[in-house]
């Protein structure tokens, strides 16, 4: 795979890979590439919860896709690994318990 013109940081430029794209109305949605062109250097995207009927076709340079933000994977649930909370562990902390 050569790369002729650079694509954007942050997006992993392979099939399966999440992003998110601005639709023709201007809203952004998480999506998925489902095919990539190296020749014309351009992604099928795949809106996510739509239709295939509306993929489209980006260039992988366009200002109308950007790496899966996490506002978008918290919703989704989807948080990466090295974003997972970390459990504290508190040392002489007072704890209150009720019982009867």
């Amino acid at each position: 795979m050569t790369w002729r013109s650079r694509p954007p940081s942050g997006i992993t430029f392979e099939v399966g890979a999440q992003l998110e794209a601005r639709d023709r109305q201007k809203n952004w949605y998480a999506a998925t590439i489902e095919k990539i062109d190296y020749d014309k250097e351009r992604v099928l995207v795949h809106y996510r919860q739509w239709s295939r009927r509306h993929n489209e076709w980006f260039h992988w340079s366009s200002p109308y896709l950007r790496p899966l933000e996490r506002v978008s994977l918290r919703r989704q649930g989807l948080m990466p690994p090295q974003a997972q909370p970390v459990p504290t562990l508190l040392i002489n902390a007072k704890l209150f318990i009720y019982h009867d």
